[in-house]
């Protein structure tokens, strides 16, 4: 238990860092003009919409196998965005595991225990995109960024795994421009695994860093 409580909060602390807000010295956001009529804008405003259109993700990182250990992992999504809002995600993902127990217990024993394989993961998600902002950046941009949940289903093709793959998972996108973002997220891949003709629900964290493209490029 405590393994994978350390597990979680490593994970946790990697996605917290790469999301925490810029330090004030840095400068705070400038406040938001005014308009003609003196009105204060929004300074949460999107300049450019979502609705309907089409968003590539090409993402890596590293994936928690709850019994293979630490892996690399690497992904591809695909999303069509409904609305401002909400949007359907279809994912397919590769990770790589190496059990370190493998080698020791195969010399021991002579039996090939957990021995390298890959997973290839099927989700299909549905994102929900709560809120939007923008942050000062090295006072040089304000860039804005989407903060989002995502939860679905599919299946793991690999030698451990049994039956279907829950995920829910959250994350931040910060837009570039109206057609390019950077996409960070954190992933809690669910389902049964079986070793040695036992079978256990397991826990699967997967952190993954990437860009985005959004067609059309011109809203």
């Amino acid at each position: 238990m405590l393994h994978h409580l350390t597990r979680l909060l490593l994970l946790l602390s990697a996605f917290g860092f790469t999301t925490l807000p810029p330090n004030p010295a840095m400068g705070a956001c400038p406040e938001p003009p005014e308009t003609e009529t003196g009105e204060r804008k929004g300074i949460g405003q999107r300049d450019f919409p979502k609705s309907l259109r089409h968003e590539l993700d090409l993402l890596g990182g590293v994936y928690s196998s709850e019994i293979m250990g630490l892996g690399p992992v690497a992904s591809v999504a695909y999303s069509f965005h409904l609305n401002e809002d909400f949007a359907l995600e279809a994912d397919f993902a590769w990770a790589y595991f190496s059990s370190a127990l493998s080698g020791p217990v195969q010399s021991y024993t002579g039996y090939s225990f957990l021995p390298d394989h890959d997973a290839r993961i099927y989700l299909g998600n549905l994102v929900w995109h709560p809120f939007h902002g923008k942050f000062m950046f090295f006072q040089s941009g304000v860039p804005h960024f989407d903060f989002f949940f995502l939860a679905g289903l599919g299946v793991t093709d690999s030698r451990t795994t049994v039956g279907l793959t829950y995920c829910v998972g959250m994350g931040v996108k910060v837009f570039v421009n109206s057609w390019l973002s950077v996409r960070i997220e954190l992933r809690d891949h669910i389902h049964v695994q079986e070793v040695l003709a036992e079978q256990s629900l397991t826990n699967n964290l997967a952190f993954s860093l990437g860009v985005g493209v959004w067609f059309p490029f011109f809203p």
